[in-house]
């Protein structure tokens, strides 16, 4: 008999340090620290690469859809998505795409991360020519950069 996977609980903290110093001599710094953590409960499955990047060309690096089968996330399963950008000093263009020549990208810096949480049905509303209305329009996360970019992906699912 086989073993099975129990799902468990992700927890990911955020942990932000900022200190100023008046620069009057005395140890009076104005403490900016905040930390936030956010459980998402049951997650049974996560995937976590790291993707070199090919050319400067658009990048499929995630599908999403109603089944799951290489490379496919199912749609409603999905919470939690980071893609953190390896290289120091070129920015990744990361977007959604809805299949029907929609998406929304935006521009992660060098040494950056993007966290989509909580991502369910209805959670996402991006608009183009068309509207993607929720995640569950969403088929695609796709990515541009510079040629041997480096990014990693982390998805968990329930």
């Amino acid at each position: 008999m086989g073993t099975e996977i129990t799902a468990a609980a992700l927890t990911v903290t955020i942990t932000e340090t900022l200190a100023l110093d008046h620069a009057n001599g005395a140890t009076n710094d104005i403490d900016f620290a905040q930390i936030h953590t956010h459980t998402y409960g049951s997650i049974a499955n996560i995937s976590k690469r790291v993707i070199k990047l090919a050319n400067t060309n658009e990048t499929v690096v995630a599908n999403f859809g109603s089944t799951e089968s290489a490379g496919t996330f199912i749609q409603a399963d999905v919470r939690y998505i980071r893609v953190t950008n390896l290289d120091g000093s070129d920015t990744l263009q990361l977007g959604l795409n809805d299949g029907a020549s929609d998406g929304a990208f935006l521009k992660l810096g060098p040494d950056s991360s993007f966290v989509w949480g909580s991502v369910t049905a209805g959670d996402l509303e991006v608009e183009g020519a068309h509207t993607i209305s929720a995640f569950d329009d969403v088929t695609e996360l796709a990515v541009k950069g510079a040629a041997n970019q480096q990014l990693e992906l982390v998805i968990a699912s329930v």
